[in-house]
């Protein structure tokens, strides 16, 4: 039994070059494959890969980063779930063409929640958003989730009509696969006006991993290696 290991963490980095180094060394040393997105506002990792030999490279990665409050999302899977290794640097590790270095990373508007404060959530009279794409959203998805019809994360900012009607005073909450794209959907929401924004921690497989049944979600997720996550 394999297993996909996936996070990410905010962090001003300077020497990316360096850290690019570290990183590949520590996947390559235990066979390690995935991607690991670099950038100046933080890391972004999906790797796959026996599960001791992952926490390994997790223990090893931790002596470069402080991944002491990082949530590390982890699901099984019958083989490895990508070809090689890619450690790679970018402009962000999420792209929005919006980077989160540059604001407030104390988030005071965006409120990140566990998956049981999320299911109470649920029950209260909330406006909830979903912010993957059109295809994922189409796959699986919260009951009366709001789908914006995005292609891209980046159409986001071209949705400012769907965005306009819904109430800014209101409760709002988000939710993405693993929780990336809300940090900056957030932030967004926050810039034009949301005043209280709820994002749920680890994203919708951290919410299925804690919750194998459930009657608020409905159908299949989607995630980045092409598996399909019930």
């Amino acid at each position: 039994m394999m297993y996909v290991y996936s996070f990410y963490k905010f962090q001003k980095f300077d020497s990316l070059s360096k850290l690019r180094e570290e990183i590949y060394n520590c996947l390559n040393k235990y066979s390690i494959k995935g991607t690991v997105l670099l950038s100046h506002e933080g890391i972004n990792v999906n790797m796959s890969q026996k599960k001791y030999l992952l926490d390994l490279a997790i223990r090893d990665i931790s002596k470069i980063i402080n991944l002491t409050k990082v949530l590390i999302n982890k699901s099984k899977t019958e083989e490895i779930a990508f070809q090689k290794i890619k450690v790679k640097v970018k402009n962000e590790i999420i792209k929005f063409d919006y980077s989160i270095e540059s604001h407030n990373m104390k988030r005071s508007g965006l409120k990140s929640i566990s998956p049981r404060k999320w299911e109470k959530l649920l029950d209260e009279d909330v406006q909830l958003i979903d912010m993957r794409n059109n295809f994922e959203y189409s796959l699986g998805t919260f009951k009366n989730a709001i789908g914006l019809r995005l292609k891209n994360f980046t159409d986001l900012k071209d949705r400012s009509k769907d965005l306009e009607i819904l109430d800014k005073n209101k409760k709002t909450a988000i939710f993405c696969t693993g929780g990336i794209r809300c940090e900056k959907a957030g932030l967004y929401l926050n810039k034009i006006g949301f005043n209280d924004v709820y994002q749920l921690d680890g994203g919708i497989i951290n919410y299925l991993d804690s919750y194998k049944k459930t009657n608020k979600w409905i159908g299949n997720c989607f995630v980045f290696d092409d598996r399909i996550f019930y």
